[in-house]
């Protein structure tokens, strides 16, 4: 068959952003083992000259998240939420933070980042608005070592 069918893609985080704007969440879609940090830390280091702001969300976490949001929101500085599907009674907030993102006040800079495994309390309409990538590990020695 040939490896353009045999090996899966290599995660490209600079693709995702290309086709963002202040208005679109890039949302991580995880799978055990994976985490987008390491990556997403440096290419917003290489983008933006400093590092991402983040927050692992989860009970007791939301009036943090809101704060947070307003104030990078307004200077342009880069957010994620880290495990957003651990706080499903704040979906409901993270849709309205969504909704905001409209606003003309909000920094054209602005990005917003989110991590969520499989979950059926994610809004649908987040999806919607988003861009979706995924980060799988591989069991592949090969791709591993693209990886590291």
């Amino acid at each position: 068959m040939g490896s353009h069918f045999v090996d899966p893609p290599l995660f490209k985080i600079d693709e995702g952003y290309a086709s963002s704007t202040k208005e679109t969440p890039i949302i991580f879609i995880i799978t055990p083992g994976s985490d987008p940090l390491s990556d997403l830390r440096k290419f917003s280091e290489k983008k933006m000259g400093k590092d991402l702001k983040q927050l692992s969300l989860g009970q007791g976490q939301g009036k943090q998240a809101v704060a947070m949001f307003k104030k990078f929101s307004e200077d342009g500085t880069w957010l994620l939420y880290q495990n957003t599907h651990l706080y499903p009674s704040w979906m409901g907030t993270l849709e309205k933070l969504i909704e905001d993102l409209k606003r003309p006040d909000i920094h054209p800079e602005f990005r917003l980042f989110l991590t969520t495994a499989s979950s059926p309390h994610f809004p649908i309409s987040v999806l919607q608005e988003g861009i979706k990538m995924t980060v799988e590990t591989s069991g592949d020695v090969k791709q591993m070592m693209l990886n590291a």
